[in-house]
């Protein structure tokens, strides 16, 4: 499914929207009658920054968001 996602830029932190593809990850699970799918997001194309034209995502790589110490979210 493809979905617009908000990412800060690391150089500037200027907030930017990218398009993804939502896709869910079933990693191993040591307990095999548990299933987990976890949610993640594959850039379509290479993204750069719209202020300094940094590069945010590339489609090589997969976007998880996890939760930081100080409850604020890590993109």
């Amino acid at each position: 499914m493809k979905v617009k996602l908000r990412m800060k830029c690391k150089a500037c932190g200027h907030w930017n929207s990218i398009e993804v593809e939502k896709v869910m990850l079933n990693p191993d699970s040591p307990e095999p009658k548990v299933q987990i799918f976890l949610p993640a997001y594959l850039p379509l194309k290479t993204e750069v920054c719209s202020k300094c034209k940094s590069i945010i995502a590339e489609p090589k790589g997969i976007i998880r968001i996890m939760k930081s110490e100080h409850g604020n979210h890590n993109v």
